[in-house]
């Protein structure tokens, strides 16, 4: 699965987190003759969804109201030791199992793995059948409806499908089904109007644009997007093309040509020229010079030519249908789950890779759809962009939405959990209103007025109320960040900033030894961050499944291979007893040796300094490097502002403190440089930049084993440093012994392709070596020394630099109480799924009355 921030993984996590702490609520009627008090939740957002169509949907803001209409095949609980009700109704809440959880069938009631006995017109070996995995039956509940009490089939999923993948509207969010859970058929039926695609230099296997070159290959720059170049006609009424190959001799380059073409000046300029050295001349947006000539992908603006050999690519192809005289989908993946555990039961996976499918309103849908506008081919929706395009089969329905103002839900009365045991008594809000409020320090007024119920810790009010007893903090955020030093000697040695000894993996070690994380969380990131050191933090599991039986709880970061690894990266050493030793640090234990990593080591780190001084200085013509001249590092920031400057000068402060007594002391100059805005990302894989400050990365916190490719993985689109091609660096590695394929034995191969082995990718990518070592195909320990050799690898590098990891902290307002005190990784504090409320909407506003309007002083209070 992918692990990035818009990745299918992120997303289903989100879904799943939020549908199993949102998708429970009391029927109108107690099962027993107790009460429970119930109220309306009030909250804000700082960014209102502009759409909630989950086949479109463009970010994380447009997922608010979406969670809360949308429902789940399979959900998550916790485990109960015991009855999980009391005679009156209530939750057990003694008898929760710390640490547990159960899977339970929610919107389905079967789930089996049918590969061997599928069609074989879907293509799967002898092998493949016999290990399962890849054709999987759902059967529905026949209860399901939506709000306006419609009946949902399983005839609605498959339409459903065909409409995320139709080629017609090309929707944004069908990569989740062709490129990452891998539907049979999807992607040629996504492409199937499409006479030809344009793939990233990199996902064809070259390590650079010259590369490419080098080999035949011709690119082309995508001058729509990256101009603005749509519509646009030349002074003989010519349309302007979107993808033009690098030496056509024409003006494509020039959208100001384009769009004023008697313009003269700029006519003369391009006309004629070849395009791929105009625009390294001229440049991208911003001035940068140099912007695309080099590296890997750049967001899709410049491609590789490919031939559509799929054109006209059938439905019927597609590995999704409807199982005839039974309310049951089959969907036939070109990857294999673990989906069941070996007794046949759901296994963690379940909802986690097959959360839902997509499901819309057909009649809705179909009265949402539009033709395509003047100039464009694709069809568009505004099916769930508004009240009366909304539909939901979720526990709640949108009853009211003011653009750029608020939205409200309200129950659904016809979700199908409401006839469920496991969701009784446990959901009691009422609804849910949500206001738009743009400064955050307006919503803590009204936190404190009593007029929201939830707030954030952050750096405004952190001091004074850290200890209140209405704040909860959470370990399982997955979010690191950290530092980009860009590396590429070809570019940087062209830059004039006579800054080649980025280069030298020495000086990039030296400033990654220099950083005090501590001090970095207290001046620089107060509240809510820790200090973290690999590029896996403390919120992954490597075995979610068996985590309550593990003596490191399944978490990766506790595993004894993933401390050694992070020990080494950081200059400690193992001796001959197992002891280790770094610096003044002498034989210490394995956890006493990484109860005491910082990660700053100032005298190795000026150690490595004064290295990657000799290396230079040994070779500078190597390097670019002219000893007359100043050093300047540009640092790239997204905007202007105190905060970001002051980041700037603290990585200036690191550099002026390794140098100081060297040839290099008051050489480096680290310049600040927001001009790139939005566009920071490109600008630093380009090398306009070359220090990137808070760049990370999150998301899929039971898979660290995918997230490790954003930095080994060159055609990966979220990795920084495509330049660097783990395709071509090796890897020496020694599996433990086992009944998997290849244990025991000495392996060497590149970097990329041992991901692709750790994530059962190999086969998929052709590399050259195809063993398959995914969850479920190789033990835990073999799957362990791969990542921890991956991660010591890339920190030994020091291109990407974690510092800081998410620990965020939020405020739970009097008017409710979360359900548990101990967060569970499943279902948090209880979320509001199993919220209790203190105080109806009458009692509250008696309560805030009662407190003048102030809650200050009362969310203070420790106790």
């Amino acid at each position: 699965m992918n692990k990035k921030l818009t990745s299918m993984l992120a997303l289903v996590l989100c879904m799943v987190m939020v549908l199993a702490t949102l998708t429970a609520c009391p029927s109108d009627k107690p099962v027993t003759p107790a009460e429970f008090k119930q109220a309306t939740y009030n909250t804000y957002t700082g960014t209102m969804p502009s759409n909630w169509n989950e086949l479109t949907y463009q970010d994380n803001n447009d997922t608010q109201i979406m969670n809360y209409i949308s429902s789940a095949f399979f959900d998550y609980d916790y485990k109960f030791n015991g009855d999980k009700y009391l005679a009156d109704g209530s939750i057990n809440k003694d008898a929760i199992v710390e640490g547990g959880y159960t899977m339970n069938y929610s919107a389905a009631t079967k789930l089996e793995d049918v590969t061997s006995t599928v069609d074989s017109k879907w293509g799967y070996t002898d092998a493949q059948k016999k290990n399962g995995g890849y054709a999987w039956k759902i059967t529905l509940r026949n209860d399901l409806k939506w709000d306006d009490g419609t009946p949902i089939t399983a005839a609605d999923f498959v339409y459903s499908m065909k409409q995320q993948l139709d080629p017609d509207f090309m929707n944004s969010r069908a990569n989740t089904y062709y490129d990452t859970l891998m539907l049979k058929g999807s992607r040629e039926y996504y492409y199937a109007k499409t006479p030809a695609t344009y793939e990233t230099v990199g996902s064809q296997g070259y390590a650079s644009n010259e590369e490419a070159l080098e080999k035949g290959e011709i690119i082309y720059l995508d001058v729509w997007t990256f101009y603005g170049a749509e519509g646009y006609v030349d002074e003989k009424g010519n349309a302007c093309p979107q993808w033009v190959a690098y030496n056509d001799k024409t003006v494509y380059n020039s959208a100001e040509a384009w769009a004023d073409p008697t313009n003269k000046e700029i006519q003369d300029a391009f006309s004629g020229s070849d395009l791929w050295n105009t625009f390294f001349a001229v440049g991208a947006p911003g001035g940068y010079t140099g912007y695309v000539a080099v590296g890997g992908q750049y967001e899709g603006w410049l491609g590789l030519y490919r031939k559509n050999e799929n054109m006209g690519w059938p439905w019927e192809k597609v590995g999704m249908y409807e199982v005839e005289g039974e309310n049951a989908i089959v969907v036939c993946l070109d990857k294999q789950y673990s989906l069941l555990t070996k007794d046949g039961n759901l296994s963690v996976w379940a909802a986690y890779y097959m959360s839902s499918l997509p499901l819309v309103h057909k009649t809705k849908y179909e009265a949402n759809k539009h033709e395509p506008a003047t100039g464009t081919t694709l069809w568009t929706s505004t099916y769930n962009s508004s009240l009366d395009s909304t539909a939901s089969w979720g526990p709640y329905k949108l009853a009211e939405f003011q653009v750029g103002a608020y939205y409200r839900l309200v129950k659904n009365e016809n979700w199908y959990g409401w006839n469920m045991e496991e969701y009784k008594n446990q959901y009691n809000i009422t609804s849910i209103y949500c206001r738009k409020i743009d400064e955050s320090n307006t919503a803590w007024l009204e936190f404190l007025k009593g007029n929201l119920d939830n707030a954030s810790l952050s750096s405004d009010n952190i001091n004074d109320y850290k200890n209140s007893k209405y704040v909860q903090y959470t370990s399982t955020a997955t979010g690191t960040f950290g530092v980009q030093l860009y590396s590429n000697l070809e570019v940087l040695k062209k830059s004039n900033n006579n800054n080649g000894i980025l280069a030298i993996k020495e000086f990039r070690q030296a400033f990654n030894l220099g950083l005090d994380r501590t001090e970095i969380v207290e001046k620089i990131f107060p509240g809510t961050t820790i200090p973290v050191f690999g590029l896996v933090s403390s919120a992954y599991y490597y075995d979610i499944e068996n985590s309550p039986t593990l003596d490191d709880a399944g978490v990766y970061r506790n595993t004894t291979i993933a401390k050694k690894g992070i020990l080494r990266a950081y200059g400690f050493t193992e001796n001959a007893d197992g002891t280790w030793s770094s610096g003044t640090l002498k034989n210490l234990s394995l956890d006493d040796a990484y109860e005491a990593l910082t990660g700053y080591d100032l005298a190795l780190a000026k150690q490595r300094m004064q290295e990657a001084i000799d290396i230079l200085l040994a070779d500078p013509e190597h390097y670019g490097y002219d000893s007359t001249k100043g050093i300047t590092l540009v640092y790239g920031s997204s905007v202007d502002t105190a905060k970001q400057r002051e980041r700037c000068e603290y990585v200036q402060g690191v550099f002026n403190t390794l140098t100081e007594g060297t040839a290099l002391e008051g050489k480096i100059k680290v310049e600040f440089d927001a001009s790139a805005g939005e566009d920071w990302a490109n600008a630093f894989r380009s090398g306009a930049t070359q220090i990137g400050f808070g760049y990370g990365f999150s998301g899929n916190p039971f898979n660290p084993f995918d997230i490790v490719g954003s930095f080994v993985d060159p055609g990966d689109r979220l990795n920084y440093h495509s330049y660097w091609d783990g395709s071509k660096v090796d890897l020496t590695l020694t599996l433990p012994a086992g009944d998997y394929e290849g244990a025991g034995k000495t392996h060497t191969m590149s970097l990329q392709n041992w991901y692709f082995c750790l994530n059962g990718l190999a086969e998929k990518n052709d590399a050259p070596f195809k063993y398959n070592w995914a969850e479920g195909f190789a033990p835990a320990e073999a799957r362990l020394t791969i990542l921890s050799a991956l991660e010591e690898q890339v920190l030994g590098e020091s291109r990407s630099i974690m510092i800081i990891g998410e620990s965020g902290g939020s405020f739970t307002g009097a008017k409710f109480s979360s359900f548990s005190e101990t967060e569970n990784t499943f279902m948090g504090f209880g979320g509001i799924r199993y919220l209790v409320v203190n105080y109806t909407d009458e009692e509250w506003t008696q309560y805030v009355a009662d407190h003048n309007s102030n809650l200050e002083d009362e969310y203070k209070k420790s106790e």
